[in-house]
């Protein structure tokens, strides 16, 4: 399996800071998203994992703080580095409130700033799988920490692969609709051709990542002219 670079997500409204930080990190080997503002970084976490989020405080419409607090609504362990260039006591009360790893202090010294990363990077990469891991041949999944391993190497998934891949995994042996998916994953209540085709390109994609062959399925079976099977009696453990 193709080695995954490390992903982190920066968000800045200072593009000159924001591209000296993509060149830093870049540098270093890990794969860096980068946003100008709040919203346009919620969008990309809705729908991508990432080891670290940093994010400069001062932002437009939404602070650095709420962003982080959205972070943590959403349920992500996701670790959070604060930047500002007005560091104060409130600042670091409202970053460990809101469960950061740190926040740093703008302009910051080069060798600080890759410590910090690669310190809350270890931290994220290093987490023990939380009990209740299930497995089914050489896929497990841990539904709480939102991670997937295929064949002991982790799965990068997005965070509607993933909720695809539960609500199949959790109905062993059942034929689900695509109807059914859009409106329990995609929360979608009319549906349409296009919609339905939504589904099928993300199981495509889901089935690309775990490595199933569609043809000789492991795991998820087309049913045809109805929807999808996750297995038939899988051994879960």
């Amino acid at each position: 399996m193709e080695q995954r670079l490390t992903r982190i997500l920066a968000v800045d409204d200072d593009l000159d800071t924001l591209a000296l930080i993509v060149d830093i990190l870049e540098g270093d080997e890990y794969e860096v998203h980068a946003y100008s503002n709040a919203e346009h970084a919620l969008e990309a976490l809705e729908h991508e994992s990432f080891a670290l989020v940093l994010a400069d405080i001062k932002l437009p419409r939404m602070s650095g703080v709420e962003l982080l607090g959205r972070v943590r609504e959403m349920g992500l362990d996701t670790q959070v580095i604060l930047m500002t260039a007005y560091a104060s006591v409130t600042t670091a009360v409202q970053a460990l409130r809101g469960q950061a790893f740190d926040y740093l202090t703008k302009p910051f010294a080069l060798e600080e700033f890759r410590q910090r990363v690669s310190e809350a990077v270890q931290l994220q990469e290093s987490q023990e799988r939380p009990r209740g891991v299930r497995h089914f041949g050489d896929l497990s999944i841990d539904q709480t920490g939102r991670r997937v391993w295929m064949a002991g190497s982790e799965v990068k998934l997005t965070r509607l692969e993933f909720d695809i891949l539960c609500y199949l995994f959790n109905r062993p042996g059942f034929t689900i609709t695509c109807e059914e998916l859009l409106r329990q994953v995609w929360k979608v209540q009319e549906q349409d051709e296009r919609s339905i085709a939504t589904v099928k390109s993300s199981i495509f994609r889901l089935r690309k990542k775990i490595g199933d062959d569609a043809q000789k399925p492991q795991y998820i079976t087309n049913v045809w002219g109805v929807g999808y099977q996750f297995g038939e009696s899988p051994d879960y453990l």
